[in-house]
């Protein structure tokens, strides 16, 4: 009778094996420079305490389509900032939902900032950038890395009592977000971060 059981046993292994975790990602808050600097500003960062919350399905919060002038001004103002897959083929925007860039003299833009962030996916196949994620007005990310051409990682904190970090592993894929964060407060933050691409580009900014 005990046989029968087996194939169950072995299902669930499977499905236990195949959920993502902080903790795989360990040598990339290590070498890669903007999650080596955010995981330095979580008091005891650790990936291996962030635990499972949900899973969430790719949203389409927002969506347009880059072509001719509309293009060469979005990727004048956020070409920098965004991250690119390894392929080039796709790109992550956590900027230009919520910071408006206007171009002024000697290469500097003036930014003006809304309340709300959107996490966008950028397609070159389709020229399209898609808001897969809405964080609103309580919740950053501040990082993004590619692990590959399907998978990456995003980086933030959600601002209650204290700056309670997270990390989501997402997959372009399957069009799903798994959701980490510590069981408790000690690993909050108690001041804000700036991003390591936004600070590389800090004295061309004039913030209105």
């Amino acid at each position: 009778m005990k046989w029968i059981f087996l194939p169950l046993f072995g299902l669930l292994y499977h499905i236990t094996q195949a959920q993502p975790r902080p903790a795989d990602y360990r040598a990339a808050f290590q070498q890669d420079s903007a999650l080596r600097r955010w995981a330095r500003s979580i008091p005891g960062f650790n990936p291996d305490v962030f635990a499972f919350r949900n899973t969430t399905g790719f949203g389409e919060v927002w969506r347009d389509t880059l072509r001719g002038k509309e293009a060469a001004t979005y990727f004048n103002a956020f070409g920098t900032l965004v991250s690119y897959s390894p392929d080039k083929k796709q790109w992550l925007d956590f900027f230009s939902y919520q910071v408006s860039m206007e171009p002024v003299a000697d290469g500097r833009y003036r930014a003006s900032y809304e309340a709300d962030q959107s996490l966008l996916l950028g397609s070159s196949a389709g020229n399209t950038r898609t808001g897969i994620a809405y964080m609103g007005a309580s919740s950053w990310i501040e990082e993004t890395f590619w692990v590959d051409n399907h998978t990456f990682l995003a980086v933030g904190v959600t601002n209650a009592k204290g700056f309670h970090p997270f990390i989501c592993i997402g997959d372009t894929d399957t069009r799903k977000i798994h959701h980490y964060s510590p069981p408790d407060d000690s690993h909050n933050r108690s001041r804000k971060y700036v991003s390591f691409r936004w600070a590389k580009m800090a004295s061309r900014i004039i913030r209105e």
